[in-house]
């Protein structure tokens, strides 16, 4: 009877497989699965693998079950309103327009997209059971004065200084009116109320086309003692800025805030990093001093103001630099006469900003020549380039033909096979006598946009830029080891 009853027991599981593999095959035929294994898995583990998806990935996972469908509003630590799609579209050649009324109309249609998705994103992260803890929160795109119309832009800030555990705040509310959008003093005051609550764990603050006072970003810098990085671009309300005992900062770039008068720095014992660009001569005044001897990198741009003007605090710092980037308007391109040799920079970037007329940069020999111990140099050419071999020039350079072999590798970013960059490239051959790469780069960096962009109007103006780099390339000296067109 045992034996008899083993038997029945072992044909009835034979009979139940047979049938269950008959029921896969069949599913299987018609793309069907039965058994959904990865929602078998903890909620620990599967809020790790929502966290790693992108924020439209994440928000996606929820139309997959009913056990998915909030999963995502637990899970997601960052909140990363990127809509790059949009900015490379506008930077592209074919541009999904033809006039700027029709490019008015695209952006107007992207722009209310963009703040619909972003409330809808946070209301229904508001609307949860239990409330997200964010870590990161950026928003980037086309605002302007009409979208902080309802209030949505400071309700997006609100939001994001109610997580706890707020690590990095970026907005790039990027605009080519004269419009931004203005930091607002409600929820300063509700920061200031609240001491250091919703601020303490802050390590990155980074605000583009923010207007912003001083005495706000004073405030987060005195109250965030974690604070590493700290960008402030293009404010029209910032005048005066003294940042003091700011022992976590290494990063720090104010570059084309318009009104500011005084730059101060004092005490940054780990400020690795400064990046500073200025725009009128003799207006303002940069402080460097006191405990910033880790500064070893440094950026520094000039609009119509001289370099001796930001050098003159920094004075006690650029003999230990060891990476500088300067960007110039070509009037003010030579090395500031009164200035010590770099002794200790190896890499060593240049650039010239967008200017009328045709201007040699061959007066940046007088900042290479002032680098013994050149390794890397950049250069990148943004000035509109004459088709011909006619210069008119401000002021022709005078240029130190001094023959170096310490530099060994250089890239020209902008390359576009006229005049001032062939120019450059025949110097480089005959004078940089070390050199062991070249790259000639004819692709050109958008600020903010987070990407590149062929900047050729046509087809055959690309296509006669690549003919002079492999021109370029047949003649190159025999101790060039690596010479790439991009």
């Amino acid at each position: 009877h045992k034996i008899g009853k083993e038997r029945s027991a072992a044909g009835h599981q034979e009979t139940m497989a047979a049938e269950d593999d008959s029921r896969l095959n069949r599913n299987n035929s018609r793309g069907i699965i039965d058994v959904d294994r990865i929602s078998e898995l903890p909620d620990d583990i599967l809020g790790r693998v929502v966290s790693m998806l992108t924020l439209k990935e994440a928000a996606a996972t929820s139309v997959l079950s009913s056990r998915w469908t909030n999963l995502w509003k637990s899970s997601v630590t960052v909140l990363d309103f990127d809509a790059g799609e949009v900015f490379h579209a506008i930077a592209s050649r074919n541009p999904p327009y033809s006039s700027n009324e029709e490019r008015e109309a695209w952006v107007q249609e992207k722009r209310r997209w963009y703040i619909n998705w972003v409330n809808g994103v946070l209301r229904q992260l508001h609307d949860g059971a239990s409330k997200p803890i964010i870590n990161k929160f950026r928003v980037q795109f086309f605002l302007e004065k009409e979208c902080n119309s309802d209030g949505d832009m400071d309700r997006w800030l609100e939001f994001a200084f109610m997580s706890k555990r707020l690590e990095s705040l970026e907005l790039f509310y990027f605009t080519d009116s004269r419009y931004h959008y203005v930091f607002p003093e409600a929820c300063f005051d509700r920061i200031k109320k609240t001491r250091t609550s919703d601020i303490k764990l802050l390590r990155s603050l980074s605000l583009s086309f923010v207007d912003v006072r001083g005495e706000v970003v004073e405030h987060f810098a005195a109250n965030c003692p974690l604070l590493e990085h700290l960008v402030l671009h293009k404010s029209h309300s910032l005048v005066s800025l003294r940042l003091r005992r700011i022992r976590a900062l290494r990063y720090l770039e104010v570059s084309r805030c318009k009104p500011m008068k005084v730059l101060q720095i004092d005490d940054a014992p780990g400020l690795t990093h400064l990046h500073y660009h200025g725009q009128d001569d003799g207006t303002k005044e940069l402080r460097v001093h006191n405990n910033c001897a880790r500064l070893v990198e440094l950026t520094l741009g000039f609009d119509f103001c001289k370099p001796e003007f930001a050098f003159r605090s920094l004075s006690p710092y650029v003999g230990r630099l060891q990476s500088l980037t300067v960007k110039m308007s070509p009037s003010v391109i030579r090395f500031p006469s009164n200035l010590a040799e770099l002794t200790c920079l190896e890499r060593l970037t240049l650039q010239n900003l967008p200017a009328q007329g045709d201007i040699s940069i061959l007066g940046w020999s007088t900042w290479i020549n002032a680098c013994p111990r050149l390794h890397t140099l950049r250069v990148k050419v943004a000035t509109t380039m004459s088709k011909g071999k006619s210069l008119r020039l401000w002021k022709a350079p005078v240029v130190n033909k001094v023959k170096r072999t310490s530099i060994k590798e250089v890239e020209i970013v902008g390359f576009n096979g006229f005049y001032l960059d062939c120019e450059f490239v025949e110097y480089a051959f005959e004078y940089f006598i070390g050199m062991e790469k070249l790259v000639l780069d004819r692709g050109l960096t958008i600020p903010g946009f987070g990407g590149t962009y062929n900047r050729f109007c046509t087809e055959q103006q690309a296509q006669i830029a690549k003919e002079r780099a492999l021109e370029f390339k047949s003649r190159a000296p025999p101790t060039l080891l690596e010479f790439d067109v991009v």
